[in-house]
């Protein structure tokens, strides 16, 4: 389990991004963090993976705080896929090897049991196909598998995922969000950030709210829809009908 407390962060000479953030992710679980833009969530997404250290308060990983562990022991219970714009000339395969660092010693070379965990996450996302094709050259949601599959082959319990769905066409995101699904299935603690309300609410156990640097309410999507909150938070009006028991949300546009 992953726990904030009394979380706090400012950048240089700015005013306070978060303002005392206590929030507790549930191990197993997918946990969505979710606000307007420049809210801080993807600051709270790093602070929680130790890229960011916070102008006050902690973050608690099975009750250590995680500034006091080493970068190794840290990187074999977390792995983060965060944005990147620059994707590497190097082949999927060689990307994918990365997540195997943190369980090698310095100057060792992959071992038989690395190629089968190598092998193992690139075929659960689906990526043989494209393992020698290099990164720079496949599609957003290839490149983004391909990423997934890094985190895999780091072999952490726990997965944060910065807007995984960002810039991808519309039923690659329903793909990549099914991935993220089954991972959770599987036994992995999801932590992500998302902009997208649908997919929150459809794929979230957890949701967390944040807005002017602070968390409005967590709990389960029920419990947001609920609360009226969305609608305040994002200038919207939501509308939840039903087709075989299944919710399906829409969001039109506040009248003023």
């Amino acid at each position: 389990m992953i726990e904030l407390e009394h979380i706090q962060f400012a950048y240089p000479g700015q005013s306070p991004l978060l303002k005392e953030i206590n929030a507790v992710f549930p191990q197993r679980q997918i946990t969505t963090i979710l606000g307007p833009n420049g809210c801080g969530k993807s600051t709270l997404l790093k602070i929680a993976c130790r890229l960011l250290k916070p102008s006050a308060g902690r973050v608690l990983l099975r009750g250590q705080d995680i500034c006091t562990m080493k970068t190794k022991q840290f990187a074999q219970q977390i792995s983060l896929l965060n944005q990147t714009n620059h994707p590497p000339e190097i082949p999927v395969e060689d990307l994918v090897a990365y997540g195997r660092y943190p369980h090698q010693h310095y100057g060792q070379k992959l071992t038989a049991q690395d190629r089968i965990i190598i092998d193992h996450a690139i075929s659960l996302v689906k990526a043989n196909d494209y393992r020698q094709r290099p990164v720079s050259q496949l599609s957003g949601g290839q490149r983004q598998r391909a990423y997934i599959a890094m985190a895999l082959a780091q072999d952490t319990d726990v997965i944060f995922l910065d807007e995984p769905t960002t810039y991808l066409d519309i039923h690659i995101r329903f793909e990549i969000m099914d991935l993220i699904r089954h991972l959770n299935q599987q036994g992995k603690t999801i932590i992500m950030v998302l902009h997208d309300l649908n997919l929150a609410l459809e794929y979230s156990h957890q949701i967390i709210l944040l807005d002017r640097g602070e968390i409005q309410i967590q709990g389960t999507p029920q419990q947001i829809l609920q609360s009226g909150l969305l609608d305040r938070i994002f200038h919207v009006r939501t509308h939840i009908f039903y087709e075989d028991s299944q919710p399906f949300y829409h969001f039109a546009k506040e009248q003023l």
